[in-house]
């Protein structure tokens, strides 16, 4: 198979890690069907993007989108490759967002990998807008089926929210028109099944179970618990350490000497909340390793006791995985995606925005009052979320795509 994917988020500058789940599947279904070939499009989705909230945060993703090489490819693996065309983007009040250049882009990026690889069976968008929108037009006009993966959280996402509670046409059109619909949690399902569209099947983003190896566990010398996540109200870290202090208050003068938590992320707020930290009184008790690159985070997850997630809201929530591959408890709200991945046999759920309850799980996590098995929690992650389990889902829906026929050009 030859597939086309189309991700409306990339990694850039100033959000190295937006949008990696999308390369991440790639790779993934690249080594798991080595006789495939995916085409990846680029079109500065995130450095171009033109307003003064992005130039004032990071000036230097306007000048990475001038330097943008534009008509380039790059392997990213030996079946995987990113074909590149720049198109600048904005509000979508203006000139629509830039649409047609954006679709004039992409339509580039499409005849290059066709021209490279031969004829594409499937179009596969991430996010039904913008990518979405653009591959429903390129099946118009080629005749290809096209899917889609949604991930937005909440959905939609508040830029694209209408007044009335209904649904965009720009996103709503491309769900309903597409031959086969994924969302990344149980919850992103039924929230856009309620707008009367075909309920999309579920598949979770793809976690590769070789990073993550329980054998290698080294533990701090003191118990951790770790957090990670933009600095961003959304994230929830306010009740984070709110319940840090409510934590830290319930244990014993020794037990104080036995704790500790690291903080991971960066983001607009970092020092709106270790002032708070201060406040509080909890900071000799935190570590802020600021932004952690894949590799990094990889190495905090190995070595923490207990994870936590204390966000107002999560599509997914892809460190509760990573923690289930590694046999480590987590704690974490009823805020969508955790919904469905937290069981009591891998960790607690709390309710969002209470830190009490967000403190006492913590504490029953410290005090090992739980039965938590770390085999048991590795093998529930290679039934569901390992890279095995999802291509099969995948598979499925690519399957259904297919069968369903292709279109009829538009001419």
């Amino acid at each position: 198979m030859i597939q086309f994917v189309l991700p409306s988020w990339y990694p850039h500058r100033c959000h190295p890690l937006h949008g990696t789940f999308t390369l991440e599947q790639a790779t993934a279904i690249g080594e798991l069907h080595p006789d495939w070939k995916l085409g990846v499009s680029r079109w500065a989705q995130g450095e171009g993007r033109l307003s003064l909230q992005h130039f004032r945060e990071s000036p230097g993703c306007l000048l990475d989108a001038v330097r943008f090489p534009s008509g380039s490819e790059r392997e990213v693996s030996g079946n995987v490759v990113e074909f590149l065309k720049r198109a600048f983007s904005w509000s979508e009040g203006f000139l629509g967002g830039n649409r047609d250049g954006i679709m004039a882009a992409n339509r580039d990026n499409l005849r290059r990998a066709i021209r490279r690889f031969g004829r594409v069976d499937l179009l596969h968008a991430h996010v039904s807008y913008p990518a979405g929108w653009v591959a429903m037009k390129l099946s118009e006009e080629t005749g290809i089926p096209y899917v889609i993966t949604e991930h937005m959280g909440p959905f939609p996402i508040p830029v694209y929210a209408r007044s009335d509670g209904s649904l965009w046409n720009l996103i709503r059109e491309p769900l309903e028109r597409a031959s086969a619909r994924m969302a990344v949690s149980e919850m992103l399902c039924d929230r856009i099944a309620s707008f009367g569209i075909p309920r999309p099947t579920f598949v979770p983003n793809v976690v590769d179970e070789r990073r993550y190896d329980p054998a290698k566990r080294e533990p701090w010398d003191r118990f951790t618990f770790f957090t990670l996540g933009g600095m961003h109200a959304v994230k929830g870290w306010p009740d984070l350490l709110h319940a840090i202090r409510v934590f830290l208050d319930a244990l014993s003068g020794p037990e104080r000497g036995q704790v500790a938590f690291r903080l991971g992320g960066y983001g607009p707020r970092l020092a709106e909340y270790r002032r708070l930290a201060v406040d509080l009184g909890v900071e000799p008790w935190l570590t802020w390793p600021g932004f952690l690159e894949r590799e990094a985070a990889r190495r905090e997850f190995h070595r923490c006791d207990c994870y936590v997630l204390p966000s107002l809201h999560e599509s997914f929530g892809v460190p509760l995985v990573e923690c289930m591959a590694l046999g480590v408890p987590t704690v974490a709200t009823r805020c969508g995606g955790p919904d469905r991945i937290v069981t009591p046999e891998t960790g607690i759920l709390v309710p969002v925005g209470a830190p009490r309850e967000l403190a006492a799980a913590m504490l029953q996590v410290f005090r090992r009052e739980g039965a938590w098995d770390a085999a048991a929690m590795r093998e529930r992650f290679l039934s569901l979320y390992s890279r095995a389990a999802v291509m099969r889902r995948l598979d499925e829906a690519f399957a259904t795509a297919l069968g369903a026929g292709a279109r009829t050009p538009s001419r």
